[in-house]
């Protein structure tokens, strides 16, 4: 646990860092991070907020975001009451670095989290702790196995500041039964569990995160759709010997010795109406204890999922394309949202600290994210993490560099990111990649993630997962 000497510093770090970062982003032609009109440091929590995260979901999976199979009628029926950002992104195509950086407001490189093999560290400041610290009960459903405090780990990992951290998991994956995790109808049982305790007390902050539809997709066969398709003669997948999906099926994905992808596809799509009939149970519970009136509800996904774009199959990790890191995002305000509620503007996972901070009553100050009930969004580069790579999204743009050089993308005109703009475009990719170094050189020393000692379960877990040392030094992108 950290001391209160150890806040004091992280305090003054955070101050100088954010300090730097208005002066970067003013020199690069940004707008400085703005400080919102709260309430003084030492004021209190005045109203709820409910935060809905869901593993492995795509956005465009979804009927509000134009998907035409029925897939996702709860989640419609709350994007009707919804401010709905049409281009909201995550910061990393990988659990534990996207829920740690939404969590805390700051992308995974600042975080120090690379990967799923380490967690965050006990210096982070999360929004639960700064909640708690002003008054509101706080509490985490949670049901992927990366997400579990590790006793390896005392007081590192997104447990903190949630006074209630439920990590029961305890079905065993179908083909790695040494990996637990909780489906959807206990999670949203363990959900309603504690509002049936606590929901009458203080203002709170709950969050509650789904694992389906993270594969393997075995949703209950009432769920099934017809076969989605792919390319014309498309041919049935070989199984391969890692989780990387690489012109393979994953070998934790193979159900009933299934091969042919559209079968995969349907499962998929299977496992996402499997998840909104149940989140259907706890927004039908969250309206009826009058909470839609006085609560803010946020909802959105972790990263989305390969489906065979790019040569990789039902698998996510390995690259910052847009399957992987577009997201759905919902926000919902007391009593529905207002006039025009489509949100143009993209929208990051780094807005969330500041909006939730703000609802509550409390002063979220100069921040990398923006109050997103405050207007549309300004323009401003929004960057994505991934070992090796980095992502920045500005004005309709998206510009990926990696080992093998720089990628751009129009997403207006080219929003499956399949047409290559670098070449013919060599001024806009240097504009994009030194606004996004100078967000990078404001930043503050990245923080020492925490990591689980060689040889304890932890690492043994990892290797079930196909994430420890596969490949040297490179660990191989794990499904979680």
């Amino acid at each position: 646990m950290a001391t209160p000497h150890d806040r004091g510093r992280r305090r003054a770090r955070a101050r100088a860092f954010l300090s730097a970062l208005a002066g970067a982003l003013a020199g690069c032609g940004d707008p400085a991070p703005p400080t919102q009109p709260g309430t003084h440091p030492g004021a209190a929590v005045e109203r709820s907020v409910i935060l809905i995260t869901c593993d492995t979901l795509r956005a465009d999976r979804l009927g509000f975001l134009g998907c035409p199979r029925a897939t996702s009628p709860n989640l419609d029926a709350l994007a009707a009451e919804s401010l709905v950002f049409d281009s909201a992104w995550s910061t990393a195509p990988l659990t534990g670095p996207a829920l740690s950086a939404l969590l805390t407001g700051r992308p995974p490189e600042e975080l120090g989290l690379s990967d799923n093999r380490n967690v965050l560290a006990a210096e982070a400041e999360t929004l639960a702790e700064t909640l708690a610290a002003h008054g509101a009960a706080t509490a985490a459903i949670v049901s992927n196995w990366v997400l579990r405090r590790r006793a390896e780990l005392p007081g590192a990992g997104v447990q903190q500041g949630f006074a209630h951290f439920d990590d029961a998991m305890d079905e065993a994956e179908p083909a790695r039964p040494d990996l637990r995790e909780r489906r959807a109808p206990a999670t949203t049982d363990a959900a309603l569990a504690w509002l049936d305790a606590h929901a009458a007390e203080r203002p709170f902050f709950l969050w509650v995160h789904y694992q389906d539809p993270h594969g393997p997709y075995t949703a209950p066969s009432e769920f099934l759709g017809a076969p989605v398709a792919g390319p014309v003669d498309e041919p049935a997948l070989e199984v391969g010997r890692d989780q990387r999906g690489r012109g393979a099926l994953p070998t934790y994905q193979v159900v009933d010795g299934e091969r042919r992808p559209a079968l995969y596809r349907q499962r998929y799509e299977a496992e996402i109406r499997f998840f909104d009939h149940e989140l259907g149970r706890l927004l039908a519970d969250l309206r009826a204890r009058g909470l839609f009136e006085r609560a803010l509800v946020v909802f959105t996904a972790d990263h989305g999922e390969s489906l065979g774009e790019r040569g990789f199959f039902f698998s996510h990790g390995q690259h910052l394309h847009e399957e992987l890191v577009r997201v759905p995002l919902l926000v919902r305000p007391p009593g529905g949202a207002r006039g025009e509620r489509a949100r143009r503007a993209p929208a990051s996972h780094l807005d969330l600290a500041p909006t939730l901070l703000a609802f509550a009553g409390l002063d979220p100050g100069p921040r990398r994210g923006v109050d997103l009930l405050a207007g549309e969004a300004p323009a401003r580069v929004l960057p994505q993490f991934l070992r090796g790579q980095w992502g920045a999204l500005e004005g309709g743009h998206r510009l990926i560099v990696g080992e093998s050089g720089a990628e751009l993308f129009d997403l207006a005109r080219d929003p499956l990111e399949e047409h290559d703009l670098a070449p013919r475009s060599p001024e806009l990719v240097r504009s994009l990649t030194e606004r996004h170094h100078a967000l990078a050189r404001a930043a503050p020393p990245p923080l020492r993630a925490a990591e689980p000692p060689p040889g304890t379960a932890d690492e043994s877990g990892l290797k079930a997962l196909g994430y420890a040392g596969e490949d040297g030094d490179e660990p191989a992108p794990e499904p979680r």
